[in-house]
């Protein structure tokens, strides 16, 4: 497999948008993505040996050279060029495919915009023109096609064609959007550095974390605000450690009731604020501890097991946060759990305006509104871009025993919704007693309910007592003081790492 190294090169400031949608597409494109890797060059500041010129020294590991162009010529880089100038120049003297891509008309252009221009003419090059940001990617990927296949004789399969253009169609831009309120050291340095040796097929040990706000840079991951690099949608999303500071609506909320219904209070509530890979299985555990164990008897020997199989819980919220639509502030996925069925409702209607029918079939041809977040997830080996999921899922609940899944449609949102095995039919008596004990545990005095918690789990803090005991704050902190007094509870820890443990006896 052919990987070429795309130089993306224009006036940073003035075609900032166009550069990060041009270095999407190459990401996100499903001919594009296996051919080439996006290079692009923000200068900021670098701790160790700054180097004046390092943006020549990434074109030169490049195999082709992507220039846009449009009012602006940019600052002076030295012998009276600008820095646009001095790549473009450098990417003949290397004899590196040119690609151009011009915006505007030349009359609307600086004088040195003019000049450099005409040099571009005088050289013979073909260059494409563009207005919009949806004809720019046009041209880009119609030329890239081109030459991959007349140098290398590699042609996109009619499938990719398909599915890029299905994902240009229902790709929201708000995703690259940039995001002023978060800096990359918001960012979780581990996770970074996960996605990113993933996107470039490299082990995390070869990947040197220098070189890591390049990577995402090149990727539409993050952008430079002056000296200042900062995430994009795409890149909080996925990688900050709190989204929420500035996208509120990235927060999951999620809830365990102790009957059928929403009528009573819930028994525990968690909402998640965390890059999108750890709410995942946060989510996932969440639910696993809130759902009964059935017993399986296997040869001799009884057995537990989960209520909805791991593997189903992850596919069904790794769809609802790769593709939910974000541009709604006020709305955030949905997590409840009851004691006849589980619920998660991710706001937006299915991609591409599929029908619910279609997407319940698994027949629903795989489409992305948030492209960059479902490629990370990808990288993160959570997610299978083919848009095989909803077979899969179904498929693994069939197995299990499970209904199939329903999808619907519930105040712009989709709503999906899972079923124990044998729903409809008389529960096992294992499965009663283990929700009734749940419920018991809620109906308990505070006192009694916060000593049987402490009991089965080892530990207990104020937290736990609001958000799963539903014993206000200031109740659960008299109760704990009249316990430590007793001597039943002993105090660990300061501040809010506070907890409550049973007091050894002597």
């Amino acid at each position: 497999m052919i990987r070429l190294k795309v130089f993306i090169s224009s006036v940073q400031k003035e075609l900032r948008s166009e550069r990060i949608a041009v270095a999407s597409l190459l990401s996100i494109d499903e001919f594009l993505r296996e051919c080439t890797v996006p290079r692009i060059f923000e200068d900021y500041p670098q701790p160790l040996r700054p180097n004046p010129k390092a943006y020549l020294d990434l074109l030169r590991q490049c195999q082709i050279y992507l220039l846009l162009i449009g009012r602006e010529y940019g600052a002076d880089a030295g012998a009276g060029l600008s820095a646009t100038h001095e790549e473009y120049r450098l990417a003949q003297e290397l004899k590196l495919p040119t690609l151009v891509c011009v915006k505007g008309k030349n009359r609307d252009r600086v004088e040195n915009a003019k000049e450099f221009f005409q040099e571009i003419r005088n050289a013979k090059h073909i260059y494409s023109r563009f207005q919009t940001e949806e004809k720019l990617l046009e041209a880009v990927s119609k030329r890239l096609r081109e030459h991959i296949e007349t140098t290398f004789a590699v042609e996109p399969r009619r499938a990719q064609l398909e599915q890029s253009k299905l994902n240009r169609q229902s790709a929201s831009p708000f995703e690259r959007m940039p995001l002023e309120s978060l800096i990359y050291e918001d960012l979780d340095s581990d996770l970074t550095l996960e996605m990113m040796a993933s996107a470039e097929d490299r082990d995390k040990d070869k990947v040197d974390p220098s070189d890591l706000p390049r990577l995402l840079l090149s990727r539409s991951y993050l952008w430079k605000d002056g000296d200042v690099l900062r995430p994009t949608v795409a890149g909080a999303l996925l990688l900050a450690r709190k989204p929420s500071n500035v996208l509120p609506q990235a927060r999951v909320q999620m809830d365990t009731f102790p009957g059928t219904s929403r009528n009573a209070d819930a028994i525990d509530s968690d909402i998640l604020d965390a890059p999108l890979p750890h709410m995942i299985e946060k989510a996932v555990a969440f639910v696993r501890r809130n759902t009964a164990k059935p017993m399986l008897v296997k040869g001799l020997k009884r057995q537990k097991t989960e209520t909805y199989p791991a593997e189903v819980l992850r596919e069904v919220l790794v769809n609802a946060v790769a593709h939910r639509d974000y541009n709604e502030s006020g709305a955030k996925i949905s997590l409840e759990v009851f004691t006849d069925r589980l619920i998660v409702s991710s706001p937006g209607h299915p991609p591409g305006r599929q029908s619910i029918e279609r997407l319940a079939s698994g027949k629903a041809r795989s489409r992305s509104r948030n492209p960059l977040v479902v490629q990370g997830l990808s990288w993160l080996e959570l997610m299978d871009e083919r848009g095989s999921g909803i077979l899969r899922m179904t498929r693994l609940l069939e197995q299990a025993g499970h209904p199939r899944p329903v999808f619907r449609i519930d105040h712009d949102c989709l709503v999906v919704e899972l079923r124990p095995p044998g729903a409809g039919k008389e529960e096992r008596s294992e499965d009663r007693k283990e929700i009734s004990a749940i419920r018991e545990k809620h109906e308990m005095q505070p006192r009694e309910a916060i000593l049987a918690e402490v009991s089965a789990s080892g530990r207990i803090s104020t937290k736990v007592c609001v958000q799963r005991l539903g014993i206000p704050s200031a109740s659960a902190k008299r109760i704990f003081k009249e316990l430590v007094k007793e001597g039943i509870l002993t105090m660990e820890g300061a501040g809010r790492s506070t907890y409550y443990r049973l007091t050894e006896p002597i």
